[in-house]
């Protein structure tokens, strides 16, 4: 791409990120989920018809809750069973939200940055976030649930880029796997002059998730932050930094994951056993998200 295009490729992309009514909606499924995540008396029957009503959410559910982590198997014979028994009701909430939202953006399947492996990355960085979370010592009134959500979509500014620039996020996937252990963020900068922290930022603005959930979107590259919400910021920061071998591919190289722990209030020898429950699951995670491939 020769730098005009890629000049107006930047200024298309972020006048479309200004304009809300531009970026894609949340499907139906998704918005009545976001319903019931902000209705203070909804309960599980209503969640589980909303589920129902899907069956390819439903299907998901099922096989989630059916993994060897939680001990129940084929035990788990309905959604009611999945969310009641296993799941939790905020648990199944969170991730249907998460699954239904992002079936109405476009982006490859495969690849370092297609869809499965986005999926799997994003359900493992969920469940260690609300682990981590559970180990601090001191809480600072974290929202387990809001941690584990946050995991979730940290990464969804990929989405985006895939659904808007189709041709330009199949390069830079193609880029991307040919140098695996480059920092991606200037690959972005280059292709499209804006990184996924930042679009993820507008997205999840546009579809009114919690303030908790954006910031660890936007800030998730950078765990020295300060200000609101900052302790969301450095959990999932280290969350990614554990999953990936505590290589440090964000923008605090000075910062050492060890110390991260320690300002969490999390013990390193607790922080492994958690990591290793979460990469146990890892092929079972593969295969959840080999199921949400367009």
């Amino acid at each position: 791409m020769n730098v005009h295009n890629r000049q107006a490729l930047n200024a298309n992309l972020r006048e479309t990120l200004q304009q809300t009514e531009l970026i894609p909606p949340l499907s139906e499924t998704a918005g009545k989920l976001l319903k019931l995540r902000n209705k203070q008396d909804a309960n599980l029957e209503e969640l589980v018809s909303v589920i129902e009503d899907d069956p390819s959410l439903a299907a998901f559910v099922m096989k989630y809750a059916r993994m060897a982590i939680f001990g129940y198997g084929d035990r788990i014979t309905s959604v009611t069973h999945a969310v009641s028994l296993v799941l939790g009701y905020t648990t199944a909430l969170n991730v249907t939200l998460g699954v239904a939202s992002s079936g109405s953006l476009k982006m490859p399947n495969y690849g370092p940055l297609g869809r499965v492996r986005l999926w799997r990355d994003a359900l493992q960085c969920a469940q260690l976030c609300r682990q981590l979370s559970r180990l601090m010592r001191q809480k600072q009134g974290l929202n387990p649930d809001l941690a584990y959500l946050g995991g979730l979509l940290h990464n969804f500014g990929y989405l985006l880029f895939g659904h808007l620039c189709p041709r330009e996020f199949a390069s830079l996937n193609e880029m991307f796997a040919q140098n695996p252990e480059q920092d991606i963020r200037p690959l972005e900068l280059q292709q499209f002059g804006i990184t996924h922290d930042l679009v993820g930022l507008y997205l999840l603005k546009a579809w009114c998730l919690p303030e908790e959930v954006i910031m660890m979107a936007a800030k998730h590259h950078y765990p020295d932050s300060v200000g609101k919400h900052v302790i969301y910021v450095k959990l999932v920061a280290t969350a990614n930094r554990l999953l990936h071998n505590d290589c440090i591919t964000d923008a605090c190289k000075h910062i050492e994951t060890s110390a991260l722990l320690e300002e969490l209030g999390i013990a390193e020898t607790d922080a492994e056993i958690e990591l290793e429950k979460v990469m146990a699951s890892q092929n079972e995670l593969e295969e959840l998200a080999r199921g949400l491939m367009a």
